[in-house]
């Protein structure tokens, strides 16, 4: 079966990065597929890059043949901010779940707890198996989460 995770991850203020992992088991062993990232275009307005990321994720997607997908939710902080980071991290993980629920009907959004509950194990021994996954494919850790959740995605009951 083929899955897609996806992340969504502060690369810097105002500037939420994207990441999406498609892993694939048809072989017998779990492999990364194909990955990719959207930084959004931090000169444009909030709505744009909202608009623009859901769409390349979107299209991302569409030529993948996935059966499942999972888009990591942040998990919830230990003390409330309002700050803008988690705000625009938040409105960025929706806009993605609906583009990828556009192309995937089995797609679900789950904190780091509910993609560890979801493959068997706990979030911090999910984010090592996929920390593992995303180094033998040459990829930087900034992957990791999304492999996570692509991995959830494959045991997902």
């Amino acid at each position: 079966m083929r899955t897609a995770g996806v992340a969504v991850a502060m690369a810097s203020r105002g500037r939420p990065t994207t990441y999406l992992v498609i892993a694939d088991d048809s072989g017998g062993t779990v492999r990364i597929y194909a990955s990719d990232k959207f930084p959004a275009d931090a000169s444009a307005d909030l709505a744009t890059r909202l608009l623009d990321t859901a769409e390349a994720v979107r299209s991302r997607l569409q030529g993948l043949e996935v059966a499942r997908a999972v888009v990591r939710r942040a998990d919830r902080p230990r003390q409330a901010n309002n700050k803008d980071g988690p705000r625009f991290r938040l409105l960025m993980e929706g806009a993605v779940t609906s583009a990828a629920r556009g192309v995937v009907v089995d797609t679900v959004i789950g904190t780091g707890a509910d993609t560890g509950a979801w493959y068997g194990t706990s979030k911090r021994d999910l984010d090592s198996a996929a920390g593992r996954l995303v180094a033998d494919a040459g990829l930087h850790e900034d992957y990791t989460e999304a492999a996570s959740a692509a991995l959830a995605a494959l045991r997902r009951p």
